[in-house]
C-alpha cells in the first residue's frame, strides 16, 4: 500500500493529516497494536523534524508498504526563494553535524544542509575536526551512478561505524545518543538521500501482519 501524499509545513499545516495517514496505513496492513504504535511514533518523530525546520519548509509526506517494511517518507525540492533559503542557512548555523545534539537533530541538520546547497554535501562527508572524524557524517556515501542517489546517509551504517570506534571518546558520546534515541531504538534504518534538486528522508520499519 502507498498512502496519499500529504503536504506538510514547518508551521504545522498538514501534520495532523499526515499522522492520520500513518494510522490508516497500519489499519490497511492489518498490523497489531504494538506495530501500529511504532509506525505512529516514527511518523511523529518525522513530523517533529519538520516542525524543527523553520523558515518556511514544506515537503511531501507518505507511507509505503514494501516487502514487509513500512517506508515513512518525506520529500522536499531544494528549489526555494531567496528569503526562505536565507532563513534555512541561518538555522543551520555552522553546518556541523555534531553527535551531541541528538540523532534527530543531526538528521535535521543533514536535511537542512542538503536544502541549503546540494553541491556541498560531498565535502561534508570527508570533514575532519582536529584530526578526528566528524561522527555526524559517518554512514554517508556518495555515488556517481545514474541509478543511485548522489548522496545517502544511513542510520544503519552510522550505527555500525560508531560501534567499530567505541574506544574513542567522541564515539562513546555518539553511541550514548543512539541508545537514547526513540528513532534509533525503533526504526530498522533511516536514510537521507539527495538526487539533484530533491532531498528525501525515509524511516524504515519492518513489520509482520497478524
Amino acid at each position: 500500500m502507498t498512502t496519499d501524499k500529504i503536504m506538510v509545513y514547518s508551521e504545522g499545516a498538514g501534520i495532523e493529516k499526515a499522522l492520520e495517514e500513518a494510522e490508516r496505513f497500519a489499519q490497511y496492513e492489518d498490523l497489531d497494536a504494538e506495530q501500529g504504535l511504532y509506525i505512529r511514533l516514527l511518523s511523529e518523530e518525522m513530523m517533529g523534524l519538520v516542525r524543527g525546520i523553520t523558515g518556511g519548509f514544506e515537503g511531501q509526506f507518505w507511507l509505503e508498504g514494501v516487502d514487509g517494511e513500512c517506508h515513512i517518507c518525506l520529500r522536499a525540492d531544494t528549489y526555494m526563494d531567496r528569503r526562505k533559503k536565507k532563513k534555512l542557512i541561518a538555522l543551520s548555523g555552522s553546518g556541523k553535524n555534531e553527535s551531541s545534539v541528538g540523532i534527530m537533530e543531526m538528521i535535521r541538520n543533514l536535511v537542512v544542509n542538503a536544502l541549503n546547497d546540494p553541491d556541498s554535501i560531498d565535502g561534508l562527508q570527508n570533514e575532519y575536526d582536529d584530526g578526528s572524524v566528524m561522527y555526524g557524517m559517518m554512514g554517508a556515501r556518495t555515488d556517481g551512478s545514474i541509478d543511485a542517489m548522489d548522496f545517502e546517509w544511513s542510520l544503519l551504517q552510522y550505527r555500525s561505524m560508531v560501534e567499530k570506534e567505541k574506544n574513542q571518546k567522541k564515539s562513546e558520546e555518539a553511541w550514548d545518543e543512539l541508545e537514547k534515541s526513540v528513532v534509533a531504538n525503533i526504526a530498522d534504518d533511516v536514510r537521507v538521500g539527495v538526487r539533484g534538486d530533491i532531498v528525501e528522508m525515509t524511516i524504515i520499519k519492518r513489520y509482520d501482519k497478524k
